[in-house]
């Protein structure tokens, strides 16, 4: 049937699309900006054809009159990862957020689970194992593009675009050095296969030339082609300096080469495995020395060794060359050991030093204490999290007091820089067991594929695939999965089942068109209305985040009035936002005092009405988000200039924000600024000392705390307060000096 047809096509070029460009999107659009610019246009893209391709999947189960869902060996752990998303999700501290993922992340929440997993069913149901080459030739054409972007960037092709120096560490089109580095450590291992593809274990390039001179010429220049883009890629992960990237690639390096030695003599394998330890082992070498050695050093192993050695020396070189992110690989294996005067040591400071001490805290530090709160919210919410997407706000509650000694003291974690420490927290225990039973259940079956396939070039492609998929276990292992990451997750089983059992074509012959009957003709109908439904929402759902940005952008420039029309363009757009509400609210608290400024009491009285309405809208959908709660106490602070009445409800809202945020040391403080607008300075001095106990550098909070001491005619405890600044943070502290000699 020609319909059938151009569904099959559809599906085919879908997929073809969603893996060449996904990687590549973003926006740098002026004009409709985008709020965050890499992982929501990716993941708007993924949506979109997730409808094209499961639309037009459903549209072939109408013609065929029959469901083509095709069962795959990862069903159960699939379903059951399915239902412990739901569950975690109908439980969440936050659904809004658990079903579209956490605004400026996007991937994680519900929705793009369901998505990946229509995609994976869609895929294995109708994609045919001829057309991987073609989808890999498309893969790889994305990486190439990807890959020489990122190095340009190296260069500073596009330095003037970003606040980040990125020529010190490139993201390309990923939108972040880690997310990078991810992607490239997952397509290395399949440029591997693509260059073993080339060589074909019974022949070798000797008998190529001789058979047929233009043919080896064509091979030869491929094999180049792709060993000059493996380079290149991994120079490009090699420019992010990404620990966790580095990692990834070079755990899969190294899988690919033990397995690839392995099946390839893996009888020799098989006989000492089965052989028992003792007389038997001895009688069975000996009389086998010679054939094992001659297999051993066979042609094709042969051939495989210089491979190996040509292609892990090259990358050794390149080490050399450019270095790796590990400074202590470095001094011995770069040319740093060229240098007489070796570079300082790099140490960790202890947690619990000052920041001006310690400067920038180290990552893995950091890391650490992330970890430890992940653990304490899992504990704390042991079977269902708080939902997926949700650790943002959860993580204020759970925070380790020495994350206050970090440099990164105030920073917002909306992941626990841990894959698996995140689901724990987000998902519970039982998320975290069944995406673990998922990973145990994919690496069990490709493993025991990868044995049981006799062709060679198919052993390759899956022990590639399997490198791939161990590269993002690693990598998700120091941080966090994003779109295209996730994708590979559930695409790299869908890839190797599609190898092992080729999709069966249920096409009507052309010879026997069927006639459509009246019931087909109103679903296929009503599905294409469905289809296109959802396009125009998604489209509009895209318009919205670009008024809002274009609104934010507005606002940072105190450009309120162009912000309120842009702002309120996007609530029309999507009402059940809540940044965007809470946006709002920013803004016509700004235009209240703007307003009462020039004494128009009218429209002050509207704006500020509008502004605690809008934060009130925003904290109904999301109760539970602290960066709402901190907007609404900045604006009823600000709108105490208009009526002191708000000077109290700022007060209580810091309180509430302070329950969510217990060992926060700013959100202390700040109770202590608040409370002292209402003069309850007893209040404020407890929030203050309570700041300086969970954050003893807390240089402000000391300074905040003497002055009250002062008004309250406790200049002696003033003064020591002062002298504690000089004896704990800064002996030169001339600000903390001249405040002494005035007491």
């Amino acid at each position: 049937m020609k319909l059938e047809k151009v569904l099959d096509k559809i599906i085919e070029y879908g997929f073809y699309l969603l893996f060449f460009a996904t990687p590549l999107l973003f926006n740098p659009s002026r004009n409709f900006p985008s709020y965050e610019l890499f992982e929501w246009n990716k993941m708007i893209f993924v949506y979109f054809m997730t409808v094209l391709i499961t639309g037009a999947w459903i549209g072939k189960m109408i013609l065929n009159k029959k469901f083509l869902v095709k069962r795959t060996p990862f069903d159960i752990p699939l379903v059951l990862f399915l239902i412990s998303q739901g569950l975690s999700t109908l439980f969440s501290i936050d659904r809004h957020v658990s079903i579209f993922g956490y605004y400026s992340r996007f991937h994680g929440g519900l929705l793009s689970t369901i998505s990946y997993l229509l995609l994976f069913y869609a895929f294995v149901a109708n994609f045919e194992s001829v057309k991987l080459k073609r989808l890999f030739s498309f893969i790889m054409s994305s990486a190439i593009v990807v890959v020489i972007y990122g190095i340009l960037e190296k260069f500073g092709i596009d330095a003037n675009m970003w606040v980040q120096d990125v020529r010190s560490r490139v993201f390309s089109t990923l939108g972040q050095p880690n997310w990078l580095a991810a992607y490239l450590a997952i397509l290395i291992p399949l440029l591997l296969y693509k260059l073993f593809e080339k060589f074909n274990p019974s022949t070798s390039l000797r008998t190529g030339m001789q058979n047929d001179n233009e043919k080896f010429k064509i091979k030869l220049l491929n094999i180049v082609s792709l060993i000059l883009i493996g380079l290149l890629a991994y120079i490009c992960l090699l420019f992010t300096k990404s620990r966790s990237g580095f990692l990834g690639f070079w755990g899969a390096n190294i899988i690919f080469w033990i397995g690839l030695f392995l099946i390839k003599n893996w009888h020799w394998v098989k006989i000492i495995k089965f052989q028992n330890i003792g007389s038997q082992l001895e009688k069975l070498i000996p009389n086998n020395k010679s054939t094992l050695i001659n297999s051993l050093l066979s042609g094709w192993n042969n051939t495989l060794i210089r491979i190996f050695l040509l292609a892990n020396f090259s990358l050794l070189i390149i080490n050399f060359i450019i270095r790796t992110p590990f400074p202590q690989y470095n001094k011995y294996f770069t040319w740093e050991i060229t240098q007489k005067q070796m570079q300082p040591e790099e140490t960790t400071v202890p947690v619990g030093d000052s920041v001006i001490n310690i400067g920038i805290t180290d990552s893995s530090t950091i890391r650490k204490i992330v970890w430890k709160g992940a653990l304490d919210i899992a504990r704390a919410y042991p079977i269902f999290g708080t939902g997926p997407e949700t650790f943002a706000y959860a993580y204020y509650k759970f925070r380790p007091a020495e994350h206050n000694l970090t440099s990164e003291w105030d920073f917002l974690y909306n992941k626990a820089h841990n894959e698996y420490l995140n689901f724990a927290a987000t998902s519970g225990f039982l998320g975290l067991g069944i995406y673990l039973l998922l990973i145990i259940w994919i690496l069990a079956w490709i493993i025991g594929k990868l044995f049981q396939t006799a062709d060679f070039q198919n052993k390759v492609f899956i022990l590639s695939l399997l490198a791939a998929f161990i590269s993002i276990l690693i990598t998700n292992f120091f941080g966090f999965s994003v779109v295209i990451v996730g994708l590979y997750f559930f695409f790299i089983p869908a890839f190797v089942f599609i190898l092992k059992y080729p999709v069966i074509s249920v096409s009507n012959p052309e010879n026997e068109p069927a006639k459509l009957v009246i019931w087909q003709k109103i679903l296929l109908i009503s599905l294409s209305l469905a289809v296109l439904y959802l396009c125009i929402s998604l489209s509009i759902y895209w318009l919205a985040d670009s008024f809002y940005a274009r609104a934010v952008n507005s606002g940072r420039q105190t450009i309120y009035d162009q912000a309120y029309k842009e702002i309120n363009i996007a609530i029309d757009m999507k009402s059940d936002e809540p940044n965007y509400h809470d946006e709002k609210a920013n803004i016509t608290s700004s235009l209240a005092l703007a307003a009462f400024e020039q004494q128009d009491a009218t429209l002050s009285s509207k704006y500020v009405l509008e502004a605690v309405s809008e934060s009130t809208k925003a904290l109904k959908i999301s109760p539970q988000n602290i960066n709402f709660w901190k907007t609404r106490t900045r604006i009823l602070f600000a709108l105490s200039d208009i009526n002191s009445a708000f000077s109290q409800s700022a007060l209580e809202a810091i309180k509430i924000t302070q329950e969510l945020a217990p060992t926060d040391a700013k959100i202390s403080y700040n109770v202590a600024v608040i409370a002292s607008r209402v003069e309850k300075f007893d209040e404020a001095i407890q929030a203050l000392q309570k700041a300086i106990t969970l954050k003893p550098d807390y240089r402000d909070a000391y300074i905040a705390l003497s002055i009250f001491y002062t008004e309250t005619g406790k200049k002696d405890k003033a003064k020591e307060i002062l002298e504690e600044v000089l004896k704990k943070i800064d002996p030169n502290d001339m600000e903390v000096k001249t405040r002494l000699e005035k007491l």
